[in-house]
């Protein structure tokens, strides 16, 4: 006789197994009929709770149909956030005030660091590029504020980071559009991003702070500007 389980119950067990280290990366997960006897479930509150597990990105499908067990990752969750928020009015100015909170304090934490030299290669990157009269690329931006959070150090603003990089990515790509319509826009974003990576190289406290507060009222500008 199947129990009464929920399709919440099945998941959370096998979040469990995933977390505990039952079930590694990689590993091929047993057919529907030995999972649903194990549970003792039906299979198709079963695959009820497959799917969810996919959704979250927990576990994927390979050819033939074959369910293996994924590296966790955030963005599955942050798509259907940025998804479901980009039409709020509110989007743009919630955010930026959501990636100063977190970022004064990253850069703060950066600080105390020894070796900065990825995020400076990042912002002769950035020069080069203008330089030759190429805008700031996105992933370039992107991977400049992400390396401010794994200088932190610190876990939980390194994992917030990674779950708001899709709605990152949503406003980065909004903007650029206008960055790209004024080179002006294009070096003053340059000269910020080296200040703020020049100020964390100095473990210049303060200065990092100014540095990232105005380039996020820079942004914030911009993202007013008709």
């Amino acid at each position: 006789m199947k129990t009464t389980k929920t399709s919440d119950e099945i998941i959370d067990i096998m979040i469990r197994k995933i977390a505990e280290g039952s079930w590694n990366e990689g590993d091929l997960l047993p057919g529907e009929r030995l999972l649903s006897e194990e549970f003792n479930v039906s299979r198709a509150l079963l695959r009820e709770a497959l799917i969810a597990l996919q959704l979250l990105g927990l576990i994927k499908v390979r050819h033939g149909g074959k369910r293996v067990v994924s590296s966790f990752s955030y963005r599955p969750i942050s798509t259907l956030m940025a998804l479901s928020l980009q039409n709020n009015p509110k989007f743009d100015p919630d955010l930026l005030h959501f990636r100063e909170t977190l970022e004064i304090d990253a850069v703060t934490l950066a600080c105390q660091q020894d070796d900065v030299s990825a995020l400076l290669k990042i912002t002769d990157q950035m020069l080069a590029d203008h330089q030759k009269g190429e805008p700031i690329a996105m992933a370039l931006d992107i991977a400049f504020h992400q390396e401010i959070f794994r200088l932190s150090h610190n876990i939980f603003l390194i994992k917030t980071s990674e779950l708001i990089e899709e709605l990152l990515k949503h406003s980065v790509s909004y903007n650029r559009n206008k960055i790209l319509s004024n080179r002006d826009y294009g070096l003053t974003l340059v000269k910020q991003h080296q200040a703020i990576a020049q100020a964390i190289k100095r473990k210049d406290v303060q200065a990092s702070v100014a540095a990232i507060k105005a380039h996020l009222q820079t942004v914030n500008t911009i993202e007013e500007t008709p």
